[in-house]
């Protein structure tokens, strides 16, 4: 999950809106002659040129894979699995003939079945995506039979897809096969979800389709394996191998099914008498503890929390290089991407704790208990996404959840506004597709709002008996919705068509007025929306040193309500707490949007109030920014201070000295680097004239966190980049490549020649993006210098990126520095052909211009041979 920032909130998400097209289509009535003409009438009908997504109802289950038994080896340099599957397998609702099984582009050697008392060779088609097993015998109901295949898989060469959430379908990757590759470790990991583990074993590879397992691992001795389950032993093979037996009783669904295998650090922890185990690259193994260590305590909170203990038989998390999507919930065996390895001084900007959260909570609500298809996958990803939220809750109070939980409206609404859609769909192209903030952000904030429409204590009582019913069983919405309605006797059929099978959300527009005659509030809702929903809300309302709560009940287009008060109040809102799942504008004076800011006990409210007052053209700026500069001086959550310090800069006749002193503060002693690095953005716009002004940025420069040191390094750049050059030398020899690159780009900016040592000693540096960033700095560099010794040095060191370089973002950008340089040697020498007269030494400096050009020239076009060779 990427770390949003805080000024999207204050600067609000672009609405794209779409209109739909009407045709006036003639329609005959009748018509025989000219004497009894057809008379045209015409009617509105909304048409798509697009074709409709085809439907994809959950698969039928024919048959039911009971257990299955996997015995592997691996072909590390050929990227190959040697493997033997035995499933066992009964008819699911009618005797079967034909069993049919997934399995991408095997190289089958043998099957045998196990059928009763006989065992024999059956007869079988494959067309490299199913195989077809003719039985001998009829599979009756009740019976079981077992299938073994002997098989080769190449999950390498098939087809890899273009997923957005999961970048490739194979299933199994083989990382830093041959051991060429310098600093990468050799693993081999697998991807099941969506449906991609049949590319490594055969199997029914849907996400109804659950069972046991067992297997058996054959690799290499110096490496360590993990899979689901328990490890119930290992066995030295005596030829430099060993096999690990993994075992687990307890049913999953197929794409659950893991393996990986490579060179890891393992740092054991436990939750109760459970393993907790973290597998980790050699250079963290001191610091798992700091990234995963909060593990055992999430494992007891959940645990406590449903009133169910966590359910499989250990929880171990690993971490692997180049992995297709950010993390998998695998179960008792979870794959992260190594983007989550960071350092103590990268945690001081924010951990990934969020994905962990995520990926237990699926052990609950997605590994226990599945979505039975991909168009129910919410039912999975909803709910792990609101289990990030409860940990936040947990561990770091109501404002930080609630400001996560704010990120997630904030992302799905920025889907909505393009491409909105219903949770729950049927009609889909790819299963991939289902992957979106719909899925994740808008599921988890409909979780949210079940359980504000049914109350906390019958909500968790509900998910208890949610899980206890269906446990190692699939589901879809229903069965939550059963369960819930079981546990509250409320009727929740309206909630669930409304939120999960309907299009959209709420967009409204909230007036209020007082009648002190009779000491009411009134509160005018009306829903923009083509159609109503309905839903209840919070209304807060502040009346002396006291908050009232009332909760309302809104279901029409246009609804008043009107609630009793005992004295006036000073303010008022409806969802201070950021609940809702919905749009909302309310119309206040500003008096009650300051009383809101002043008073409201929480972070939500009070950024509701400054995202309003500043829009309004009306407001106090002078009561206003004194109200700001008090929250940056007072105790108050990072993110009311983000908001404060940010709306500074549209307070009309600012008290700037006051401003600049706050700010200062904040720079030197808040202990939230998104604060300390927002402050300097402020305090830069506010000081942008007085060219002398930087200290406050030179002394951010020696601040702990890296947000805050991009942050004061962009802005010395931008003031004066060759000013900078003389702060940066600290850099130089800086191993968090960001810096560095921060710096290429400072001395880029400058172009001041002495700079060339420092792209010359630090050209080899960077691999991938990070390598295109560079040497686009080092080519922006030439450019400014304008001088041949440089063009000489970037040729000189590009021309290696260019034909050595295994990324391709490294050699593009090597290829279009050349494409310059070639660029400079042709304009010079165009400047001594337009000379009518020549010197003896200009013609030598033409002709080695020449000879650079030439030899140049064929540089890039090898690096573009070696390129289409390559592709």
């Amino acid at each position: 999950m990427p770390f949003y920032s805080y000024l999207k909130l204050l600067l609000g998400l672009l609405i794209i809106s779409t209109i739909s097209s009407c045709q006036l289509i003639g329609k005959s009535q009748k018509g025989l002659s000219a004497e009894d003409p057809i008379v045209l009438d015409t009617m509105d009908l909304k048409f798509s040129l697009e074709k409709p997504l085809p439907y994809r109802p959950a698969d039928q289950r024919l048959i039911d894979v009971i257990h299955l038994e996997l015995d592997l080896s691996f072909g590390m340099q050929k990227e190959e699995v040697y493997g033997k599957a035995t499933l066992q397998i009964a008819s699911y609702a009618e005797p079967q003939e034909v069993l049919t099984l997934d399995a991408r582009g095997f190289e089958l050697e043998k099957m045998e079945i196990v059928q009763g008392d006989s065992s024999y060779n059956p007869k079988y088609t494959y067309d490299q995506q199913k195989i077809r097993i003719y039985l001998a015998y009829p599979l009756k109901l009740k019976d079981t039979l077992e299938v073994s295949i002997s098989y080769i898989a190449r999950p390498t060469l098939l087809e890899k897809g273009n997923g957005g959430a999961i970048t490739s379908s194979q299933g199994l990757y083989f990382i830093n096969s041959n051991g060429n590759q310098e600093g990468v470790p050799q693993q081999i990991w697998s991807q099941g979800e969506t449906e991609y583990n049949s590319g490594w074993f055969p199997s029914v590879d849907k996400p109804n389709e659950k069972f046991s397992q067992e297997i058996f691992l054959t690799v290499d001795s110096s490496f360590v394996s993990l899979s689901n389950g328990k490890l119930m032993y290992s066995s030295d093979n005596g030829d430099g191998t060993r096999t690990d037996y993994w075992k687990q009783d307890k049913e999953h669904s197929n794409y659950l099914v893991m393996i990986a295998v490579g060179d890891f650090a393992i740092v054991k922890d436990h939750w109760r008498d459970l393993d907790v185990w973290y597998f980790v690259d050699h250079e963290f193994e001191g610091l798992a503890n700091e990234i995963f260590g909060n593990t055992p305590e999430m494992l007891e909170f959940y645990s406590e929390l449903l009133h169910y203990d966590y359910p499989w038989d250990k929880y171990h998390q690993i971490v692997v290089k180049d992995f297709v999507s950010g993390a998998m919930e695998n179960t008792g065996a979870v794959i992260h991407g190594d983007f989550v390895q960071q350092t103590p001084r990268e945690m001081l900007d924010g951990t990934h704790e969020d994905v962990i959260a995520h990926e237990l909570f699926h052990h609950w609500f997605g590994d226990l208990i599945t979505a039975e298809s991909w168009a129910q996958i919410t039912m999975n990803e909803g709910f792990a996404t609101y289990g990030e939220y409860l940990w936040q809750v947990r561990k770091y109070g109501i404002d930080e959840a609630s400001y996560h939980l704010n990120l997630d409206l904030e992302a799905y609404l920025s889907e909505a506004s393009v491409s909105p859609k219903s949770l729950i769909r049927y009609h889909y192209q790819e299963a991939d597709d289902l992957f979106d903030r719909h899925s994740y952000q808008k599921g988890g904030r409909v979780v949210h709002m079940l359980r504000k429409e049914v109350g906390d204590d019958l909500f968790f009582q509900g998910l208890n008996h949610y899980l206890v019913q269906n446990e190692f069983k699939s589901v879809e919405d229903d069965h939550l919705r059963l369960a819930m309605e079981e546990v509250s006797g409320m009727d929740l059929k309206w909630f669930f068509d409304q939120w999960y099978y309907r299009e959209g959300h709420p967009v409204v527009e909230v007036d209020y007025s007082i009648d002190s005659a009779s000491n009411s509030l009134e509160v005018r809702v009306s829903q923009k929306q083509e159609e109503a929903f309905k839903f209840h809300v919070n209304c807060s309302i502040g009346i002396d040193d006291s908050i009232l709560q009332r909760r309302l009940c809104v279901d029409q287009k246009d609804d008043t309500l009107f609630i009793d008060l005992e004295a006036f109040p000073s303010w008022y809102a409806l969802d201070i707490e950021g609940d809702m799942l919905w749009q909302v504008k309310e119309n206040k004076p500003y008096l009650a949007w300051e009383n809101q800011l002043k008073n409201s006990r929480l972070s939500s409210g009070k950024v509701m109030a400054m995202k309003a007052i500043n829009a309004m053209p009306d407001r106090d700026n002078e009561h206003y920014q004194k109200v700001l500069l008090s929250l940056l001086e007072n105790r108050e959550f990072w993110l009311t201070k983000a908001i404060a310090g940010a709306s500074l800069l549209g307070v009309d006749g600012l008290d700037t000295s006051a401003a600049m002193l706050a700010l200062e503060s904040l720079i030197r002693a808040d202990k939230k680097s998104d604060v300390r690095s927002l402050a300097l953005g402020v305090l830069d716009s506010l000081t942008v004239q007085d060219v002398n002004y930087s200290k406050p940025f030179v002394d951010a420069l020696s601040d702990s966190s890296y947000m805050v040191l991009r942050s004061a390094l962009s802005i010395l750049m931008n003031r004066d980049a060759c000013e900078a050059i003389k702060h940066i030398e600290r850099f130089t020899q800086e191993e968090y490549k960001e810096l560095l690159l921060w710096t290429s780009r400072i001395h880029s900016k400058c172009g001041a020649q002495t700079s060339l040592k420092f792209f010359e000693e630090n050209a080899m540096e960077f691999d991938g993006v990070d390598a295109y960033m560079f040497n686009n700095d080092f080519t922006q560099f030439a450019t400014k210098c304008d001088n041949e010794k440089v063009y000489d040095s970037l040729v000189k060191h590009l021309g290696k990126a260019a034909l050595n370089e295994s990324s391709w973002w490294s050699r593009i950008s090597a290829v279009q520095g050349l494409e310059m340089a070639k660029a400079y040697y042709s304009s010079q020498i165009e400047i001594f052909e337009a000379k009518p007269e020549v010197s003896s030494d200009e013609t030598e400096r033409l002709a080695v211009l020449r000879n650079k050009r030439v030899s140049l020239s064929a540089l890039i076009e090898e690096s573009k041979e070696f390129k289409e060779d390559e592709d």
